[in-house]
């Protein structure tokens, strides 16, 4: 299942530690305000499109461990 759109939960269950993981959301929000999309300057938004996260961590994929 690949996701448009990732948040910091999603990076969590993929692994990364809970501050990483906040901390790839605010630097690839920084590059969408980079690619003229100034509506992620907001403090509310929290989700990014995956491909901005490629774009800070590299490509990786995010695989989810579900949890049941």
């Amino acid at each position: 299942m690949s996701k448009t759109m990732v948040n910091s939960e999603d990076l969590k269950r993929a692994g990364f530690p809970p501050y990483t993981a906040s901390n790839i959301i605010r630097q690839a929000k920084h590059y969408m305000v980079q690619q003229g999309y100034e509506f992620y300057e907001g403090r509310r938004i929290s989700v990014v499109p995956m491909q901005a996260v490629k774009s800070v961590i590299g490509d990786v994929e995010l695989s989810e461990k579900t949890e049941e």
